[in-house]
């Protein structure tokens, strides 16, 4: 019977070729889309399990409370580790590591940055699976100057991955290191990469200055014993500063509540999706994202699913004589349904084949889209082959059950006899369904029309400087007599204005320190930023009160400028010039006089707000960079001699630089990649609603090709035709409306408030989604409309 069903079956779909092509196409873009989000989120959900302990890591992170806010690290102070081994017997091991920024190797002669360098534990590699393919994973970085490559890195700079006991030398201090392994790149699927892992006990962060050994925090990685109650050890973590660091409580006892430092932890596998904090290792993604795009894989399918069971449905009518005189010549019911449930798997078969080749095809388009590296490895199709035929068999009974249970069941004289009713059931079915597609389709125009406002709005607001036409030219830090290098820059025909310094508004350099105001008896954390005095200008802030730094003043080498913000948490809003700042500096303890007041600009993420700010004019102390503002018309030009002005100063650096337009651009590019991405499958989805909508409204032609060949007998003309045939869908319509209108409001309400600065949800994006779905659906159900009016009536009459 099985073969007899296989061939009926590709009679059938043969016969009724556009309804087989429609069917096939409609699924295959389904399952396309389908596949490749589902790539997408299981690369997502997979980061950082590539370790074989990563069930068993975690991630120490600080709180710091201060005047009522909360600052979130994603570190620990070094100290912690050690305490933890000493005194929490469910810890095995600790790991810390720091990210070293800003390191040159110096590479044929040339000194060449490297951004991924980072400080590491002996005992990294026990934690993490980063299989060394050359050296011993116990010892390689047990001693000082010991570096570790991965193979990449070893590839540059040797052009060999056998280099262990060569040497490469650090441009900066000059120190020569012995490289003591070559590890395996990391994974793609990493919430870190790094391409040198140096020793720890290279690290100035572990000088004898017990304050600056305290506040110099490093990423910590706790490796639990096996079976330990990670909920006990939460438990335990909440009492730790007040066990362990006195020093810390008495400072909050000091201010009565004011000032709380407290342990916590994430678990490694969370980091990727669940963590946002200061100071994270890697750019990490959203849960939210995740969530969105499988709720969208969701409803393609769902969409696609409908589509297919309209169809199947509407023209399951078609053939109920078929089904009568079928059971007349002895069928049995089990045999007519096994008949439509084989049509309908032969069809899912084909379209699945047919989307897993498409997408593959599709694989470096979305790469490029959403930045990933997906592959269809083996490792992918072991557990896409189980899903693939469960997708199959339930999309083939979804779609086959109705003809298949309801059909078969007919009584043959009913049907041939013409007594059987077509309206009821099927027709109420294919309506629901319909009014469920647009819900789905305009809940995803308003998610979208909502996120790229939000996005316009992040790109056109006004973050208090302007980045605009402003060059950054990195890697200053080392360079003798650069102070002589930026007055030349600042000669140059074009250029407007040029600072030294390596804090900027769209960098990645952060210093958080802790400061107590004159008189307020409480310290607060801030970010501390090391300028000159064109720092202001350069940037295009507004100073608010007070004045700018000045060369010509020498007390200004104990100056500060604060922001908004800052004055606000220290309670200075009542004139604060003059006033007294105590910090940490470097070691020393350092009373700052503030001589500003500058206007809140947005130097991280707009999901979170301004938080305080103090600019401190010490270039000496730090003179990694310069910002250059250039006259428009004028980049190309000052370009070129800005490199050949390095070059002069510094020919054996490599000459690095960016826009920091484009350095904001890549702050927000998660979001604006996962936009572009919305906007493709919000297409998709709408596309497949309107083929199953195509379909149900060539069928409902087909269906009252005699009423409309009356109607026009006695008069009816085309626009009458067309009305009359539109009207049931656009009944459809405006009730999908009326449902997705206010969920869409909840959702895209509760996505907003992620961000501290964000848009509003006008009545225009409903009255725009609304606009989209009732043209795209006139456009598909005018065009059958108007095939079926201009019919000639006495074809449709013929056998009447």
């Amino acid at each position: 019977m099985p073969g007899i069903h296989l061939k009926l079956a590709l009679r059938q779909l043969q016969k009724n070729r556009g309804f087989t092509a429609l069917n096939i196409f409609g699924l295959t873009i389904g399952l396309t889309t389908f596949l490749l989000i589902v790539l997408y989120v299981t690369d997502e959900r997979s980061y950082d399990r590539w370790n074989v302990n990563a069930d068993r890591i975690v991630r120490l992170n600080t709180d710091v409370k201060s005047n009522g806010v909360v600052a979130t690290l994603a570190n620990a102070a070094p100290i912690v580790a050690a305490t933890l081994r000493r005194h929490y017997p469910e810890v095995e091991a600790t790991a810390r590591i720091a990210h070293y920024p800003d390191v040159h190797f110096y590479k044929d002669h040339l000194a060449v940055a490297e951004p991924a360098v980072a400080w590491a534990d002996e005992n990294v590699f026990r934690f993490f699976t980063l299989p060394l393919v050359e050296g011993d994973p116990r010892t390689a970085l047990k001693d000082k100057h010991a570096v570790v490559l991965t193979e990449s890195a070893a590839m540059r700079y040797f052009n060999s991955t056998h280099v262990v006991g060569r040497t490469i030398e650090n441009a900066d201090d000059k120190k020569t290191m012995e490289v003591t392994g070559v590890m395996r790149d990391f994974p793609a699927q990493s919430s870190f990469r790094f391409d040198f892992l140096i020793s720890i006990h290279d690290a100035h962060i572990l000088d004898d200055n017990p304050n600056f050994y305290a506040l110099y925090p490093m990423s910590t990685f706790v490796l639990l014993r096996p079976g330990a109650d990670r909920a006990a050890f939460d438990a335990r973590l909440a009492g730790f500063m007040r066990s362990y660091a006195g020093e810390y409580a008495a400072m909050e006892d000091e201010n009565k509540g004011a000032f709380k430092i407290s342990i916590g932890e994430t678990a490694l596998t969370d980091i990727h999706l669940y963590s946002h904090r200061t100071d994270e290792l890697g750019v990490n993604g959203s849960i939210q994202y995740v969530w969105i795009f499988t709720a969208i894989a969701v409803f393609v399918l769902l969409i696609a699913g409908i589509n297919f069971m309209n169809l199947s449905t509407a023209r399951s009518a078609n053939r109920a004589r078929e089904v009568g005189v079928r059971k007349v010549l002895g069928s049995l019911r089990r045999q007519l349904a096994g008949q439509f449930l084989t049509e309908a798997l032969l069809l899912t078969a084909v379209a699945t084949v047919i989307a897993v080749g498409l997408t593959w095809l599709s694989l470096p388009w979305f790469n490029h889209l959403t930045g990933k590296e997906l592959r269809l490895s083996g490792a992918v199709w072991r557990w896409l082959l189980p899903s693939l035929l469960l997708i199959i068999g339930t999309m083939a009974l979804f779609s086959g059950a109705y003809p298949a249970f309801f059909l078969s069941a007919f009584r043959p004289v009913q049907v041939l006899k013409g007594k059987l009713a077509l309206g009821g059931k099927g027709s109420g079915l294919r309506s629901g369904l319909v009014v469920l597609q647009f819900s789905i389709s305009i809940l995803l125009i308003v998610g979208t029309l909502v996120v790229f406002r939000q996005l316009s709005f992040i790109r056109h607001r006004d973050q208090g400087y302007s980045r605009d036409q402003v060059l950054v030219v990195k890697d200053v830090d080392g360079i003798p007599h650069a102070e002589d290098l930026q007055k030349q820059l600042k000669q140059l025909t074009g250029v407007e204005g040029v600072t030294m310094t390596d804090y900027l508004p769209t960098g990645t350099r952060r210093w958080h320190n802790y400061g107590q105001a004159e008189g307020k008896g409480m310290f607060m954390q801030t970010e501390l930023w090391v300028v000159d005095a064109d720092y202001i200008p350069t940037m295009d802030m507004r100073i608010l009160a007070g004045r700018n730094f000045s060369r010509d003043m020498g007390t200004d080498s104990a100056a500060i400028i604060i922001n908004e913000s800052a004055a606000n948490r220290f309670g200075l809003t009542d004139n604060p010039i003059g006033r007294t700042i105590h910090y940490t500096y470097f070691g020393r303890p350092t009373d700052f006089h503030i001589v500003g007041i500058v206007k809140d600009f947005n130097y991280s993420s707009v999901r979170t707000l301004v938080e305080p700010l103090v600019l401190v004019c010490r270039p000496q102390d730090d003179q990694a960079g310069f910002a250059i503002r250039i006259a428009p018309g004028h980049i190309p030009d000052v370009l070129e001699k800005v490199r050949a002005k390095w070059k002069a100063f510094e020919p054996n650096r490599a000459f690095s630089y960016s826009f920091m337009d484009q350095d904001f651009d890549a702050i927000y590019r998660t979001e604006q990649r996962m936009g572009g991405l919305i906007v493709v499958l919000t297409g998709l989805v709408i596309f497949i609603a309107c083929l199953g909508l195509f379909g149900l409204a060539a069928y409902a032609a087909e269906q009252r090709a005699k009423e409309i060949g009356i109607r026009k007998v006695l008069g009816a003309g085309v626009p009458a035709i067309v009305g009359l045939l539109s009207r049931d869908f656009a009944r459809l319509i405006a009730v999908a409306l009326c449902i997705a209108v206010p969920l869409s409001w909840w959702m895209m309400h509760r996505w907003l408030q992620n961000f501290a600065y964000r848009t509003d949800i006008s009545v225009w994006v409903f009255a725009a989604a609304a606009a989209i779905v009732f043209s795209i659906a006139a456009l598909t159900t005018v065009f059958q409309s108007v095939r079926a009016a201009v019919v000639n009536p006495v074809n449709s009459l013929r056998s009447e």
